[in-house]
């Protein structure tokens, strides 16, 4: 009688775990596709802003009286904006806001330092798969670009990946690279990291 009782608590205890485990799954995969449809929606609102900048001129000004460090940002729905990052060869294109936070690199993948003119701009994102996810699959020689609020472009090719651990993240700003870009490992007990350098 014992062992039945035993058997029947080792079952449901089983079903909970598993019951409790699809139920983050999935709402985990909600969370991701959120966030991927609130990043595209941002894009299309930031490719718009750009165009207008650009066409319109506004940046002129504030390029030539741009601190040091600094970048040309727009504000759109309460966000600060610097651009657009652009891995054409596995399918990203998302806008990049200027700083970051846990709620919003649920939005949008973020700027964590640096910037371009420093040659040490450094990007981060969640792993969804709607956001960095697919910087898994670069490669070096991969193509990277970035637009900035103002609608200059600057290219990049991949030098090459690697993996840091969490407790490492200060490995992230002793590159050489121009252009980093990082976002979790599947679990979250890596951090996958692409170096870029510039294209002349």
């Amino acid at each position: 009688m014992k062992q039945h009782v035993r058997a029947i608590v080792l079952i449901v205890l089983g079903l909970t775990l598993i019951c409790t485990s699809a139920f983050l799954f999935f709402a985990y995969e909600q969370e991701a596709e959120i966030a991927g449809e609130n990043a595209q929606q941002l894009l299309g609102a930031l490719a718009l802003e750009i165009e207008q900048n650009r066409k319109q001129e506004l940046y002129d000004t504030a390029r030539r009286e741009q601190v040091p460090g600094q970048m040309p940002l727009t504000s759109l729905q309460g966000y600060d904006l610097m651009g657009v990052i652009r891995v054409p060869g596995v399918g990203v294109e998302l806008p990049v806001l200027n700083s970051w936070n846990y709620d919003l690199l649920k939005l949008s993948p973020c700027r964590y330092s640096g910037s371009i003119e420093g040659q040490d701009l450094i990007l981060m994102g969640h792993n969804y798969k709607k956001h960095f996810a697919p910087l898994r699959q670069v490669s070096p020689g991969d193509r990277v670009e970035f637009l900035d609020a103002s609608g200059s472009s600057h290219a990049y090719v991949v030098a090459g990946t690697e993996v840091l651990k969490p407790t490492r993240l200060d490995e992230l700003t002793v590159s050489e690279s121009a252009l980093t870009i990082f976002t979790c490992t599947p679990g979250g007990y890596g951090r996958f990291v692409v170096r870029c350098d510039p294209i002349q």
